[in-house]
């Protein structure tokens, strides 16, 4: 988070640098124009340094807008829109959030399978299973009846 505040604060340098230093000329800014910019470069700054992106970002897009209002008025010449807009581009950049990383789904995992046990639903020896009395005829025969081996 910090990387990404010094990158920001770069850009904003870079961008009130552009902005900086307009003296009336055909290709420059007016001083109106110049000072209107430069107070929307520190509204976007001032978001950006207390930490909220997203109000940095309006801020952006509200100097953005600024700036090609100038461009069609013929207020900012082409070689300085054009130097205004590579600074406000570097600060949208840095402030808007990375991209995160793709997960490609894996294959489907698979139960694991014990090799040494096998279920085939006849074993009564578990607990719980007939409590081992299993067909081993202990046990039967010892009511009054048929079958009694006496």
């Amino acid at each position: 988070m910090i990387r990404r505040l010094a990158a920001v604060g770069a850009g904003l340098v870079l961008c009130a640098a552009v902005l900086a230093g307009c003296t009336p000329a055909p290709s420059s800014l007016s001083p109106e124009l110049s000072s209107e910019l430069q107070r929307g470069v520190v509204a976007v700054a001032e978001s950006a340094s207390a930490g909220d992106a997203a109000t940095a970002l309006i801020r952006l897009d509200e100097l953005q807008q600024r700036l090609d209002a100038a461009v069609t008025a013929g207020a900012v010449g082409t070689q300085r829109a054009a130097s205004i807009q590579s600074a406000i581009d570097a600060v949208r950049s840095d402030l808007q959030p990375a991209p995160l990383p793709s997960v490609e789904p894996g294959p489907a995992p698979q139960p694991t399978v014990d090799p040494g046990v096998t279920d085939e639903g006849d074993d009564n020896s578990g607990p719980g299973n007939n409590n081992g009395n299993g067909d081993d005829d202990k046990g039967k025969g010892k009511g009054n009846g048929k079958g009694k081996d006496d």
